[in-house]
Order: C-alpha cells, then sequence, then structure tokens
C-alpha cells in the first residue's frame, strides 16, 4: 500500500498573491457603490458652494469697510470680475442702486451718489458665480 502525503505547498489552492487580489478589487467594487448609492460624487458641489459664499461675504465685507473709511459715496457698481488663482473659476460683479425705506427692491435716483434725491440707502447685491452655478448675497447700507 502506497500513502500519498499532502504537503502544505499543495497547488490545489490560491496563493497570498491571488488573495491580495481578489480583495483590493472588491474593496474598489464596492466603493464605487457605495458611493452611488449614497449620493456622494467627487464634483466638490458643498465645498464649491462655500467657497463662493465666502467670496461674496468677503466683498460685502470689504464694502462695508469702504463706506466706513471714505463714506457713503464709495458704495459703488463693479462689473463682472474673473477671480485670481486660486479661485480663478469664480466671477464676482457688484450691482449698487439707490433705494428709499418703503420699498428696498426698487432702484431710484442716479449713482453713484444718489445725489438726485433724499435718498440715503443703497441696496447693495453681489454675485458670485461659477461653470456649474451663482449665488447672490443682498444687504442695504444707510448713510447713517
Amino acid at each position: 500500500m502506497i500513502l500519498v502525503r499532502k504537503t502544505l505547498f499543495d497547488d490545489s489552492g490560491f496563493t497570498l498573491i491571488e488573495a491580495v487580489m481578489v480583495i483590493v478589487i472588491l474593496a474598489i467594487i464596492s466603493t464605487g457603490i457605495l458611493l452611488y448609492f449614497t449620493g456622494v460624487s467627487s464634483s466638490g458641489g458643498p465645498s464649491v458652494l462655500t467657497q463662493g459664499l465666502t467670496l461674496g461675504q468677503e466683498k460685502l465685507e470689504r464694502v462695508i469697510a469702504d463706506k466706513k473709511a471714505n463714506g457713503f459715496n464709495s458704495i459703488v457698481s463693479e462689473p463682472a470680475a474673473a477671480l485670481t488663482a486660486p479661485f480663478d473659476r469664480f466671477t464676482r460683479e457688484v450691482e449698487v442702486f439707490c433705494v428709499q425705506e418703503a420699498d428696498l427692491n426698487t432702484s431710484n435716483g442716479t449713482m453713484p451718489n444718489c445725489a438726485d434725491s433724499d435718498i440715503r440707502a443703497k441696496r447693495v447685491k453681489v454675485t458670485v458665480s461659477w461653470p456649474n452655478g451663482s449665488i447672490d448675497l443682498v444687504t442695504v447700507i444707510s448713510s447713517h
């Protein structure tokens, strides 16, 4: 009777490298499926929106600081302009017009100083745009 003895290194199983490769492939596939079902995308939508909001707030704060330093007549409109790197995919525009306290959405007077009337308030709208969206920030600044 001949006994056949199996050794530890028999050719009938998987090697360590093959087992690791299967685990890696399954991890990549499961990550893709998980991202698909949770709605997470690599577009950076929330982070781009946050950057746009921050750029708009920064501009409004600068307009208010200019008013304090240079007076009410220093609040003027600015055309849309592209920002410098690292924010070069954003454009920012400032729209200013005189308003009456009774109706803050109706433009009145001439710009930049509302000199043709007794209006002493300006509606400031900062628009920040990027390729897939935009955000508007609006405030009213008085001469007091």
